[in-house]
């Protein structure tokens, strides 16, 4: 009978424990595109935690645009490196990357355009997305 109860004590107490994990405010953007939180656990941890959750999430909205930010300088820079690895590499291989890269140009000029112009689309739409969110937080955390 002890037993039982035991068992059943640390069943309920295991439960209690996954829910308070699941509940959790998340370090990560959890919010939709009108800025509300996603659902399931992220919705119970807004109400559970309003004021932690809204903080956590200005602070993932904000790290998430600075990160979206310093892509072209990023790929500036990996653009760079890459060119300074081909200058490193012997006179053959120099030759053979400058071909293919001058074929590349040729076949996939528009199509590498088209590409690039949608990936910078979709950033600007994401960054646009999370400064609206980053206001609509900041004004939520003021009241």
């Amino acid at each position: 009978m002890a037993t039982f109860r035991l068992r059943d004590l640390l069943l309920v107490a295991g439960g209690v424990a996954v829910l308070a994990w699941a509940t959790l405010p998340p370090d990560k953007v959890a919010f939709d595109e009108e800025c509300r939180p996603n659902g399931g656990p992220t919705a119970f941890s807004a109400v559970l935690y309003p004021d932690t959750f809204w903080r956590r999430q200005l602070d993932a909205a904000v790290a998430e645009r600075d990160y979206l930010l310093i892509q072209p300088a990023r790929r500036a820079r990996i653009e760079a490196e890459m060119e300074r690895e081909s200058r490193e590499s012997s006179v053959l291989e120099d030759r053979m990357m400058r071909l293919s890269r001058e074929q590349s140009r040729v076949d996939d000029a528009a199509e590498r355009e088209r590409r690039e112009a949608a990936q910078q689309s979709a950033r600007l739409r994401k960054l646009a997305w999370l400064m609206r969110c980053e206001a609509d937080i900041r004004q939520r955390l003021e009241r």
